[in-house]
């Protein structure tokens, strides 16, 4: 299969406004960026439509949002494009879009589809959250890990005995798991949990350095959609520990 799979991009859009390039490839939006310039040159990718299994479609909702564009217009020009390629292409009527897929890796882009329902329902959402509260659906869409580009400090090894701090964890109550863990561990002593954002003020790069020296880190869910915690975790060598509440 994975000598035969393809993948067509439509080709439609101006790439000077919100199509076929995203706004830029650093940052927290850095995963929606290297998404786009990945598949564009990808081995799957095919020119021919005809021998696609999938079929992207290359609009940037976050480039949108760069342009000063509101969220309900920004809703309006996704359902306009993509109604213009159903009228164009036979592509998507096949299917009512099942085998369509779409990149939206921010709150940005959750909100300006989430008025689409036939897009939302039908295509594939690749998401930088597989979290419940922004309508995932597991049976069809994709979780991306969000990754914060260029890393603040170099990768973290396999360095255990620097590693004095059993899990760490700090940011906002803004979930109902945060909430929980800050209560059971915000005084346990082998842990490193604070309910609030580590202030800048203490010093240069905080946060980032506590990765380095604690084992796992605890990632759990937060009000919003995107997060680069895991990838952090990843690169600076800590074990990522996900969680969430119970049926959340």
């Amino acid at each position: 299969m994975e000598q035969k799979f393809k993948v067509y991009i439509y080709p439609d859009g101006d790439p000077k406004t919100f199509y076929q390039t995203p706004r830029k490839l650093t940052g927290k939006y850095a995963s929606e960026g290297y998404f786009f310039q990945n598949i564009q040159e990808s081995r799957f990718r095919t020119d021919n439509p005809e021998e696609a299994h999938l079929f992207f479609i290359p609009i940037s909702c976050h480039k949108m949002r760069g342009k000063g564009t509101s969220y309900e217009n920004m809703t309006v020009i996704v359902q306009n494009y993509v109604e213009s390629l159903a009228r164009k292409y036979p592509y998507w009527n096949r299917t009512l879009g099942a085998d369509h897929f779409f990149v939206t890796c921010h709150d940005v882009g959750v909100r300006a589809t989430e008025g689409l329902p036939f897009l939302v329902k039908n295509a594939i959402r690749v998401v930088c959250s597989p979290s419940y509260d922004v309508g995932y659906i597991p049976h069809k869409d994709v979780a991306l890990p969000q990754v914060l580009q260029p890393f603040a400090l170099p990768g973290g090894g396999n360095d255990i005995q620097n590693r004095t701090i059993l899990g760490f964890w700090a940011g906002h109550r803004n979930s109902r798991i945060r909430v929980i863990l800050a209560r059971l561990w915000e005084n346990d002593t082998e842990l490193a949990v604070s309910n609030n954002r580590i202030s800048r003020a203490i010093g240069e790069l905080v946060y980032q350095k506590q990765f380095y020296i604690t084992k796992f880190c605890i990632c759990p869910g937060g009000s919003q959609v995107n997060s680069a915690r895991i990838a952090d975790s990843i690169h600076y060598g800590c074990v990522p520990v996900c969680t969430c509440a119970k049926g959340a």
